[in-house]
Order: structure tokens, then C-alpha cells, then sequence
């Protein structure tokens, strides 16, 4: 073979046969028939003084070929015999079956290997890497001839020393020479391909080609190159530049000439196999800014083939066989992701967002080479990405002072009014409780309350059309650490960190513990545990329906209220309107306490594990046997060295929990409420064996129904179901303890049960009849005088009536810092470009989402702009929230274009009248998530403020849309976080009234220079002409 042979023609068919040939004949390459070899040592050239043994070297080598391959047995097939061996045979166990799986899968990676390496391409690869091969050492024997002669006569054994370098320079070396080898090729078959489609010869080549690049793609899993330290930097260099030279084809720039539509230009099947190449790089790639270009480029080429005047064409150029791509997507799932069943589904935190809605109701067909929609797929893979980064995205914090960066789930159910709109079989996420980050919920009967870990206290009405919690103002200067309150009471406590004890409500039979009866709207402190006098720090509070409990440090136990059947444990059936020692329990540190309802049981926990209990004895629920109250406390002997920690009172019922996560229950059996699966009264305290395996941390009882809560945040219910305590609509009692679904992903930490009241009906309009008979009766009702105003009508009541909703059950995880990396697959990616793309793509798909053009939009433009939106939130919350990256880093520095077109395009969303609420919330939330990136500084926010506040004329009230109401509260309380509202108003105000000033100074020199310019022309029109 010359030395000096033109490398490129082994790209062509004939020059690659010639080529191939003259090495045949050289001796270079022994051909058997079955398949080529080379020799790992080609052999040296004829003029290298080896000529004459070439012929006696390649009889040899023939004759040791033919033995080998008469040698070889055929492919035995173990797995065939293997399986019809256990037709008539004996059937085999788990083992033989691993076995036989290995030997199939063994077999068939070797048929794999055989299939891959004998493909025409791969036939054709070989020959022309054996010739690049050959002249390369031939290139280098023109170079370094005389060198190469003396090493190879000196080094008859081989060298030691060459095996002790150290492995990075030889890693160095085999790198470079594998950039070297990987850039010749890459050129090598750019230009291949350039020249074929040039010439339209080799058509059927360059269709193999791509469709193997792409089927070889296509085997891999997803985001293989996502992680870049692992990859050879060699491979990405080589993805780099095919990305470029794909993308090239696609735009039709192949030939240097953009868009060119020459007869020479390349074939549609080869465009189509290039975008679906370039899409599944982007595929392993795996990163948002790779995905987002591939997104804009799809957009791109549906713009400019919709634009084409020839229908065909354009039908051609919209459209291409992606529906693979689409089918990868449907089974990517995140890494935060979690398995969930169907009843799962059912844990909604309102209405379907648009990207769910679509995707779930997309139907994707069935041939795989049906061209699709460019634009239906870049909608498609959006709406993928938007579902792969919810998981990632933490609960909005409904304020801009809310801790940045917390996580934490509340989820609320049963017939709760906020929720009409919602899907009743189902749970809901109470994100308006979620930012105040709730450490205790303690439900009574028409409300709850909540305890935030900040130490604030907050209301909120069950029947309230809106979730809105209400600060206590009595009690926000304490720092508060506890709260308690009873399903069916109507009065409140609250314990500071002090010690201190503060009581309202209903004060009837002394329950507020002030020496009267006098209802409280607000808090006030007990005196008898305020004090140095006093002496006594309470640490644990506990509400019954009509008396009330506290436990001191050293352990004392204290009651009062109301005293029928002796629940206060002083030896009588007394009411107290001040808190009283249980003198039957003096001697021993109490640790908890449980407060009944109606004919009310008491329960109480001492330090040694004991439980002691009194009050009414109905149905056995005092745990001794018979259904005998007492007024004093008397020891449960059926849980001695049981060791209990909690005790909990139901309607006629008692649970206990024991150190070990037991739980036991006993007492009135009706609505399954006990656990046991029948509806037996149960007299003795008795193993819940249903929740047997499981460790149970915590009980809550409700009236009727009750929760608990294992160490694995499992949450289990038993009882009754009618008011949809178990997240369904069945109404139908569990009889046994069942993990509600869908919440063992959640981290729960806290349960709290609500009421078990029926709704009732009442009506909003007069009904038909005597207008003196319905006046008096609905005024008379005691129904309607308690009940506060109601929601709106849920679908399928008549329109003149409405339900009250009287119950709600919470269940909350812990407040943890929310963190998540730097980049995550498809979903996460900081850096400029990220949001240069973001910044782009929101551009395309927000014009005219204002209103201004069609409305509605289409659903694909609603679900491109929501997913943009929150991908921009995740990103937005990495770089202000979780990891403090330098907005200058980003392209967002102060001034820059990026933010300014981010900002103006963001903010026009949140706050514009005739945006789609769908969009517009999620521009929001942007806003509520990222303002200190967005909205760097306070003076551009009062300014902002400044703009939006309205001006009222003649004391008329102004109507304010819901987005510019949004973005006032927005700058009001992030200028409230940063330290003064009133001086940045000040401030804005200032710079408005220097501008204002400037423009003022402005027009005054225009007018002058104006007058003077006027002067001039009319002192010139006045001056007579020199006639010469």
C-alpha cells in the first residue's frame, strides 16, 4: 500500500473496494470466508526485508485458520435444552430458574454482539478503520523511518521500563491521540455525508448511518452524559460537535447556505433522523438548558415550515416521526418521585395544573413512524419537565417574610368549607398553613387552632370559604409552646414558655379557670398559675367539652370546669371555676393527660407507666371491668407494666399508647370506633391487633373516629367514615386501623382529628310558604343564630340551600430546610444560559397572553407558558434561596438586559387584568418565590408601589384587579422584610419628586432656547437686505 494514498478515498465506494483490495493482495489482510482479521501486528511492508516469507507466513496462517474452524464445535444452545428439558421433566426451583435466566441472557448478548458486528455499516466501519489504520503507520514510517529501524533492532525483548511510567502522562497520550482519532473520523464523515448529499449518491448509506446512530441512542438510558465528570472529555467533544453538525442539518445550513431548497439539499428521511439524533443527545445529555434548546428548536422549524406557500411542503416541514422521543418521556421518572397506587391519585392540592390536565389526557398513537406535530411535541416534552420538577419545587410560602427555603406539608380533610371547589374523596394541601409552619393543630368544634414554630397562635373557622388564618393578638408578644382545645368544646388554651397558662371561649361552669363564668373573646392568663406567689410552671395543658387540665413541672395535676359525674377527680360532682390539685394523685409525677366529652372519662399518665382514670363508667371506657364511674383517680390494672406514655378520650371510649408504639383501646364499640372490627363494647383495655408491627408514636381521637401515626410517617384510621374521615365518599365505617394512602411519602410528624358533627342544612333563601311562618321559624331556628354566614353551594345541593361544614382532620410533616443541587436531570441547571433560554421561550409563548390576542389561548400556549413559569421559579429559588449564587454569574446582575426582559415580562403576567388565572398564578408565584432576584432593590420596589397604588378621586373607591392587588401586598411585604416600608416609600418619593423636578428644569431650558431661537428668526426676518 503507497504511503502517500489519499486517506478520503476510503470514503467512497470505489476507492474504499480499491484500497481494501491492494491490502488483500499485499498479504495484509487474511480473509477466511466467515469473517476478516487482521493481525494485532500488521505486518511489515515487502521493501522492509520480509518479502520473502510472506507466502510461506500466509500458507501457515490459512492452514491454522482451517484446523481452528474445524475444530470449533457448532453454538450449543444451553437454555433450549435447559427449557425442553422441564416439558416432561421435573419442574424446576427458584435456583434452576436463575440459572436458566443467566444462560438466556449470556446467549443472547452473544447473538447481540455476533447481530451488531456483522451489520453492512459495521462491516464497512471496519474496512475503513483498518485502512485509516495502515496509513497512519505509513505516515509515520515516511516520518520517523530511520528511528523506528534502530528502536526495532535494539528492542528484540520488550522494555521494562516502558510498563513503570506513571499513568497519567500515559493517560495524557492516549487521550490526545483519541482526540486526534475522534476529530480525523468525526471531519472524515461530516464531510462524507456533505459530499453524498451534495451529490445524491450513497443515499441508502447516509439513511444506515443515522438510523443506526440513532437506534444505538435510543438503547441507552436516559441522562447517561448528565454527569460530565464521568464522561471522557474526548466523548464530549465529539457529542459537542455532532450537536453542531446535526443542528446544522436540520436548519437546512448543511452547505453553508441557510435554508438552502436545491435539488442537492438533503433528503427529508435524512433531516428527520438528524432531529430525532439531536433530540436524544439532548436526551443523554440530560440538562434543562440542553432540553430548552431542543424545545426552541423545535418551535424554530415549525415557524419556518408553517411559513412555506407550497401546502406540501409545509406539511413536511411541520411535522417528523418524534413519537419515540414522546414514549421516553412518559417513562422518565424523577428522582424525588415516588411509587404511588391509584388511590393516590386522590391527594390533590386543588384542580389539575394545566401540564397534569394535558398529560393526562394525552393519547399518544400507536405507529412509532407517524409523523408528529413539531409544535405538539415541544408541548409535549414541556409539559414532561414541568412533571418532573413539581417534586422538586417546595411549597409556596404564601408571604414574602416567610422563612425562605422551608418545606413543609399540611394536608386537611373531611367536609371542610374552603374545599367546596375541591375533590371531596380526597385530601387537600392547606399551603396557606403549611408557610406558617405549623408545629400543633388543635381542632374544637366550630374551629381550630393553629401553633406556629415561631410561637404565634392562629384561628380558623372549618366553615370558612377561604383558608385565611387569623393571628391571636392577644397572644402575640408570648412566645407560645402549646395549644389544646376538644373536638366538641368551645373554649381554648394556651401555655407560654413561662409557664403561664391563657384561657377563652365559652366560660360556662368556670372552664376558663378566671373564678367566673364570663365568656373571653380574648386571651387572658390564669392567675392561679401566674406569678411568683403562685409557684407553679405548667408544661402540659389539656380541654375536655366543658372543664379543662394542666400538669406543673413538679408533675402536679390540676382540673376545672365543669364536674358532672366527677371527671374533675375531687371527690365530687362540683363545678370549679378556678384550677383545683387532684389530691388523689399527689405523690405521683404526672406525665399526661386526656379530657372527655359528654358523660366525660378522665385519663392520666404517671411517670412509672401507670394509667389512672375517673369520671362517668358508662360502656366500660374507665377500663376495670364494669360501667361504675368514680370521682376520684383509681388505677387501670390491666396496663400495669404496660409502660404508657399518651392517653387520648373519644365520645365514650379511651386509648392508650404505650412507650414500645402499642396501642390499646376500650369502652363504647358503636361505628367500629374501637379498632377491634366488630362493635362490641370492649370493658378492659385490649391490643389494637391491627396495628400490630407497626410502631406507633402518636394517637388522635376524634368523636367517633381516631388516628395514629407510626415511627415510618404511616397514617392510620379506624371508625367512623360520615363525615369522609378516610378520604373517601363511601360513608362506610373501617373497622380496622388502615394507612390512609398517600401519605407515608410525606414525612408526616403531627395528627390532630376533628368533630364528627353532621353537616347541617340551612337555607340562604325564603322558601315558599307563609311569610309569617317562615320568618319566625328561621329566626327561632337555634341553627341558624350559631352559625356564621356560609359558602358558596357545592355542586348538587339546591341552589336556596347550603351545608355548614362543621370538620376538618390535619395530618403535617416536619419544617425542614428545603434543599436540592446545583443541577438535577432535566430540571434544574444554573447558569446564564438556563435562563437566557427561559427568558426566550417565555417571550415566544406569553405574547398576547395578556388579552390582546385570541382569547382564551390554546392549551398548548397555557401549558408552554405555566411550565416556563415554573421551571423559572425552581431555577429562581436555587440561585436567591437555596444556594446564594451571584446574580452576575447568572446574566442577571443589576441593570442587565436578561433581568430587565425577565422582570417586564413577569411581572406584566402577575399583574395584567386578562391573563389566564392558570398563568398568572404561576407568574406569581415566581414573584413570591424570587422577588430578591427579580425585584433586587427596595427603591425600584417602592417606586413600583408608587405606580400601582391607586389614586382615589372624591373619596370614591377604585376597583383593583386581582394581579395588581397581588403585586401591592407582594411590594409591601418585601419591602416590610427588608427593614421600612415608610422610608422606602420615602426614598421613592424623594427620586419621583427629583425627577419630576429634572423635567421640570428640562422643559424650562427647552422653552427658553425655543424663545431665544424665536427671537433670533425674527430679529434675521426684520434686518433689511444690502443690495450690492
Amino acid at each position: 500500500m503507497a504511503e502517500n494514498r489519499y486517506p478520503g478515498l476510503a470514503f467512497t465506494r470505489d476507492g474504499l473496494c480499491g484500497l481494501w483490495n491492494e491490502m488483500v493482495k499485499d498479504g495484509e489482510i487474511v480473509y477466511t470466508g466467515t469473517e476478516l482479521t487482521q493481525n494485532r501486528e500488521l505486518p511489515s511492508r515487502k521493501d522492509d526485508g520480509v518479502d520473502t516469507q510472506s507466502g510461506t507466513k500466509k500458507e501457515d496462517l490459512n492452514d491454522k485458520e482451517k484446523k481452528e474452524e474445524e475444530e470449533t464445535p457448532a453454538p450449543v444452545y444451553r437454555a433450549k435444552s435447559i427449557l425442553e428439558s422441564w416439558v416432561w421433566g421435573k419442574q424446576p426451583d427458584v435456583n434452576e430458574l436463575k440459572e436458566c435466566l443467566s444462560v438466556l441472557v449470556k446467549e443472547q448478548q452473544a447473538l447481540a454482539v455476533q447481530s451488531a458486528t456483522t451489520t453492512l455499516s459495521a462491516l464497512r466501519l471496519k474496512q475503513r478503520l483498518v485502512i485509516l489504520e495502515r496509513y497512519f503507520i505509513a505516515l509515520n514510517r515516511t516520518v520517523f523511518q530511520e528511528n523506528v529501524k534502530v528502536k526495532w533492532k535494539s528492542s528484540s525483548i520488550s522494555v521494562p521500563p516502558t510498563e513503570k511510567k506513571s499513568a497519567r502522562p500515559t493517560g495524557r497520550g492516549v487521550e490526545g491521540l483519541a482526540r486526534v482519532g475522534s476529530r480525523a473520523a468525526l471531519s472524515f464523515a461530516f464531510a462524507f455525508l456533505r459530499r453524498a448529499w451534495r451529490s445524491g449518491e450513497d443515499a441508502d448509506l447516509c439513511s444506515e448511518l443515522l438510523q443506526e446512530s440513532l437506534d444505538a441512542l435510543r438503547a441507552l438510558p436516559e441522562a447517561s452524559l448528565f454527569d460530565e465528570s464521568t464522561v471522557s472529555s474526548v466523548w464530549l467533544e465529539v457529542v459537542e460537535r455532532a450537536t453542531r453538525f446535526l443542528r446544522s442539518v436540520v436548519t437546512g445550513d448543511v452547505h453553508g447556505t441557510p435554508g438552502t431548497k436545491e435539488p442537492g439539499g438533503v433528503p427529508l428521511q435524512d433531516q428527520h433522523l438528524a432531529l430525532a439524533i439531536l433530540l436524544e443527545l439532548a436526551v443523554q445529555r440530560g440538562t434543562l438548558s440542553q432540553m430548552l434548546s431542543a424545545i426552541l428548536l423545535l418551535l424554530q422549524l415549525w415557524d419556518s415550515g408553517a411559513q412555506e406557500t407550497d401546502n406540501e411542503r409545509s406539511a413536511q416541514g411541520t411535522s417528523a416521526p418524534l413519537l419515540p422521543l414522546l414514549q421516553r418521556f412518559q417513562s422518565i421518572i424523577c428522582s424525588k418521585d415516588m411509587p404511588h397506587t391509584e388511590s393516590d391519585m386522590h391527594l390533590l392540592s386543588g384542580p389539575l395544573s394545566p401540564t397534569e390536565s394535558f398529560l393526562r389526557y394525552l393519547t399518544l398513537p400507536q405507529d412509532s413512524e407517524l409523523a408528529i406535530d413539531l409544535r405538539q411535541t415541544a408541548v409535549v416534552v414541556m409539559a414532561h419537565l414541568d412533571r418532573l420538577a413539581t417534586p422538586c419545587v417546595p411549597p409556596l410560602c404564601s408571604s414574602p417574610t416567610a422563612h425562605k427555603g422551608s418545606l413543609q406539608e399540611v394536608i386537611g380533610w373531611g367536609l371542610i368549607g374552603w374545599k367546596y371547589y375541591a375533590n371531596v374523596i380526597g385530601p387537600i394541601q392547606c399551603e396557606g398553613l403549611a408557610s406558617l409552619g405549623v408545629m400543633q393543630v388543635a381542632c374544637a368544634e366550630k374551629r381550630f387552632l393553629i401553633l406556629s414554630r415561631n410561637g404565634r397562635v392562629y384561628t380558623q373557622a372549618y366553615n370558612s370559604d377561604m383558608l385565611a388564618p387569623q393571628l391571636v393578638q392577644g397572644l402575640a408578644s408570648r412566645n407560645i409552646v402549646k395549644i389544646a382545645a376538644h373536638s366538641d368544646g368551645h373554649h381554648y388554651l394556651a401555655l407560654a414558655a413561662t409557664g403561664e397558662v391563657y384561657s377563652w371561649g365559652c366560660g360556662d361552669g368556670g372552664r376558663l379557670g378566671h373564678g367566673d363564668t364570663v365568656p373571653l373573646e380574648e386571651p387572658k392568663v390564669i392567675s392561679a398559675f401566674s406569678g411568683k406567689q403562685a409557684g407553679k410552671h405548667v408544661v402540659h395543658i389539656a380541654c375536655g367539652s366543658t372543664y379543662s387540665a394542666a400538669i406543673t413541672a413538679e408533675g402536679e395535676l390540676y382540673t376545672w370546669g365543669r364536674g358532672n359525674y366527677g371527671r374533675l377527680g375531687h371527690g365530687s360532682s362540683e363545678d370549679e371555676a378556678i384550677p383545683m390539685l387532684v389530691a388523689g394523685l399527689k405523690g405521683l409525677k404526672v406525665i399526661d393527660v386526656a379530657c372527655g366529652s359528654g358523660d366525660a372519662q378522665t385519663l392520666a399518665v404517671t411517670e412509672n407507666g401507670q394509667v389512672w382514670s375517673w369520671g362517668d363508667g358508662d360502656y366500660g371506657k374507665l377500663g376495670r371491668g364494669g360501667s361504675d364511674g368514680c370521682k376520684t383517680p383509681k388505677l387501670i390494672e390491666k396496663l400495669q407494666d404496660l409502660d404508657v406514655i399518651k392517653v387520648r378520650c373519644g365520645s365514650q371510649f379511651s386509648i392508650a399508647l404505650t412507650k414500645d408504639g402499642q396501642v390499646y383501646s376500650w369502652g363504647k364499640g358503636d361505628n367500629q370506633r374501637l379498632g377491634h372490627g366488630t362493635e362490641e363494647h370492649v370493658r378492659y383495655p385490649k391490643l389494637l391487633e391491627g396495628l400490630q408491627g407497626k410502631k406507633v408514636i402518636d394517637v388522635a381521637a376524634g368523636s367517633t373516629h381516631c388516628l395514629a401515626l407510626t415511627e415510618d410517617s404511616e397514617v392510620h384510621s379506624w371508625g367512623s367514615n360520615d363525615q369522609c374521615q378516610h378520604f373517601d365518599t363511601l360513608r362506610v365505617t373501617k373497622p380496622e386501623p388502615t394507612a390512609l394512602p398517600g401519605l407515608d411519602t410525606k414525612h408526616i410528624v403531627g395528627i390532630a382529628c376533628g368533630p364528627a358533627q353532621p353537616p347541617v342544612i340551612i337555607p340562604l333563601l325564603v322558601c315558599p310558604g307563609p311569610p309569617s311562618d317562615t320568618s319566625s321559624s328561621h329566626t327561632s331556628s337555634p341553627i341558624s343564630k350559631r352559625m356564621s354566614p356560609s359558602p358558596p353551594t357545592p355542586p348538587g345541593l339546591p341552589t336556596p340551600w347550603a351545608l355548614k361544614f362543621l370538620e376538618g382532620s390535619f395530618a403535617w410533616s416536619s419544617c425542614s430546610e428545603w434543599s436540592i443541587g446545583l443541577r438535577v436531570p432535566f430540571v434544574v441547571d444554573i447558569c446564564s444560559m438556563t435562563f437566557e433560554q427561559l427568558d426566550l421561550l417565555l417571550r415566544q409563548v406569553s405574547e398576547g397572553m395578556d388579552g390582546t390576542a385570541d382569547w382564551p389561548p390554546p392549551q398548548e400556549k397555557e401549558c408552554m407558558a405555566v411550565a416556563t413559569l415554573n421551571l423559572l421559579r425552581l431555577q429562581v429559588l436555587h440561585a436567591a434561596i437555596s444556594h446564594q449564587v451571584d446574580p452576575e454569574f447568572l446574566g442577571l446582575g443589576l441593570g442587565s438586559v436578561l433581568l430587565n426582559s425577565l422582570k417586564q415580562t413577569v411581572v406584566t403576567l402577575a399583574s395584567s387584568a386578562g391573563v389566564l388565572g392558570t398563568v398568572q398564578s404561576a407568574a406569581q408565584a415566581v414573584l413570591q418565590s424570587g422577588w430578591s432576584v427579580l425585584l433586587p432593590t427596595a427603591e425600584e420596589r417602592a417606586r413600583a408601589l408608587s405606580a400601582l397604588l391607586p389614586c382615589t378621586v372624591s373619596g370614591n373607591e377604585v376597583n383593583i384587579s386581582p394581579g395588581r392587588r397581588f403585586m401591592i401586598d407582594l411590594l409591601v411585604g418585601s419591602l416590610m422584610a427588608d427593614g421600612g416600608l415608610e422610608s422606602a416609600l420615602n426614598a421613592a418619593i424623594t427620586a419621583e419628586i427629583q425627577d419630576i423636578e429634572a423635567k421640570k428644569e428640562a422643559q424650562k431650558e427647552k422653552e427658553i432656547d425655543e424663545q431665544e431661537a424665536s427671537a433670533s428668526t425674527f430679529h434675521r426676518s426684520r434686518t433689511p437686505w444690502i443690495k450690492t
